[in-house]
């Protein structure tokens, strides 16, 4: 996982895709996002104060991670536990949730503009380490993986993700 702070350009986000990236690692999650050139509104949307929703569902053999941030448009990520390197343990923390960053990133500067923390509900993180560790006891190809996103990506929208999602926590603060 990452190690950063509100502010620190990290360079290794300087000229990042425009996309959102999930992770998971040992009682801890991730959700760093990138948006070219962030406006004050996204900024604030990303702070505390804000709903955020995450929800996920697996769909050809993928996990896909859908957020709301504030009122942001719904994003979208795969995930796979493969990638996971600090993911060795697929139980929920015993203190009742897990523990997610939220943080935005400038994909153009590698700034980083905002990090929050949130717990996501126990159910709610049990479920997703449920189905991360039964993912990880499959075969893994990396080539087989990005296919199947490029083919989910083609056939659904964020919207229609969102919709095929059973397994959610919204935070209102």
């Amino acid at each position: 996982m990452y190690n950063f702070g509100e502010g620190q350009i990290v360079e290794g986000f300087k000229n990042h895709p425009e996309v959102p990236v999930f992770d998971l690692a040992d009682g801890r999650a991730m959700l760093l996002a990138f948006f070219k050139y962030p406006s004050e509104n996204e900024i604030h949307q990303f702070r505390s104060g804000k709903n955020f929703e995450i929800r996920f569902t697996e769909i050809g053999g993928v996990i896909m991670i859908s957020v709301k941030v504030g009122t942001l448009k719904w994003m979208d990520m795969p995930y796979s536990p493969h990638l996971s390197e600090n993911l060795t343990k697929f139980e929920a923390p015993g203190y009742g949730g897990l523990a997610l960053t939220l943080a935005l990133a400038d994909a153009v500067t590698g700034e980083i503009k905002s990090i929050r923390m949130l717990v996501l509900s126990e159910k709610f993180a049990r479920r997703l380490l449920e189905t991360a560790g039964a993912k990880k006891q499959e075969a893994f190809d990396m080539e087989a993986y990005k296919e199947a996103i490029a083919g989910i990506n083609r056939r659904y929208t964020t919207k229609e993700i969102v919709g095929l999602s059973r397994d959610y926590c919204k935070i209102s603060e």
